[in-house]
């Protein structure tokens, strides 16, 4: 038997506000991924943009965050990721899955794998 890949699935943007739309894309990208055989999502992240992206009517950064922890309150494999709202300026998306990416790391190599239920490290 031939074990699958896991994956994280990230989604960068602005969740001004978030929506069960936003929730539903992961729950949709995780079925279809499972249904290939191929992979297995292991976790979702949701990443809010900084206050400084520019976008006209930004919730504040901690707004979009709290509404983010309560609208993944209820899952066990989608959290959230305040580490680009923490930051002091806008960062380009590939920066934010670079930080992603080494999150990713340091869980796997501290659980060999990684929980539902691991928050986010900051």
């Amino acid at each position: 038997m031939v074990s699958k890949v896991p994956v994280v699935l990230l989604a960068c943007g602005s969740f001004n506000p978030i929506t069960n739309i936003h929730l539903r894309i992961f729950e949709l990208a995780r079925d279809h991924l499972h249904q290939t055989g191929l992979f297995k999502v292991i976790k979702g992240i949701i990443s809010p943009v900084h206050d400084k992206y520019g976008k006209r009517g930004l919730v504040r950064g901690d707004h979009r965050i709290a509404m983010v922890q309560l609208a993944v309150r209820s899952s066990d494999w989608i959290t959230e990721d305040a580490w680009e709202c923490e930051q002091t300026h806008w960062l380009q998306t590939v920066k934010v899955l670079s930080s992603a990416t080494a999150k990713v790391a340091l869980w796997s190599r501290r659980f060999g794998n990684i929980s539902h239920s691991e928050p986010v490290e900051r």
